[in-house]
């Protein structure tokens, strides 16, 4: 009778210590499809970023080229009022036609050059000599005053840059 309890008592044990096993597997395989879960998420929220990241390179870039094309649309519009109109003044005509190829570049006399460098060196852009060349220190002060009136940075004396100039000293004259 012994043995027959002792066997009785071995075997609820056994069958206790399966439940606890089965219990654990159960515990740890919810556990592992949880971080399998978890890491498909993280997966998907890569891709995700991976594809904004793409989009906001290719944002980037069209607004470079909707930038560039606005300038160039400035530059036609200055072009054509210089046609209509004349320039404002003496300072700023052009010594070339006015006529000037949207693609080549505008050449400033000395004198609209150095009108210009004054301008800047009076509203704090930079100490130049005004020489009526247009080097590194008057292209660092025209950028300066193109990236403070939010005009797109070039660093030339383009049109929309003169005639933010301009207005400017109008704006102070009065």
């Amino acid at each position: 009778m012994y043995s027959v309890l002792s066997i009785g008592s071995e075997e609820h044990t056994l069958q206790s210590e399966n439940s606890q096993l089965r219990q654990q597997i159960e515990t740890v395989t919810a556990e592992r499809d949880r971080l399998v879960r978890a890491n498909d998420q993280k997966t998907l929220a890569g891709q995700d970023l991976n594809t904004i990241l793409v989009r906001i390179e290719a944002a980037t870039e069209e607004l470079q080229q909707l930038d560039s094309l606005r300038a160039n649309v400035s530059q036609a519009v200055e072009q054509t009022r210089l046609q209509f109109t004349g320039p404002s003044d003496q300072a700023a005509a052009m010594t070339e036609s006015p006529t000037v190829s949207m693609t080549s570049a505008v050449r400033r006399s000395k004198q609209e050059i150095r009108t210009a460098q004054e301008a800047l060196v009076d509203f704090g852009y930079g100490t130049l000599k005004a020489d009526g060349s247009l080097g590194p220190s008057t292209r660092k002060a025209v950028e300066a005053f193109e990236r403070a009136k939010g005009l797109p940075v070039t660093g030339k004396l383009g049109p929309a840059t003169l005639q933010a100039l301009r207005t400017h000293v109008a704006s102070l004259i009065q």
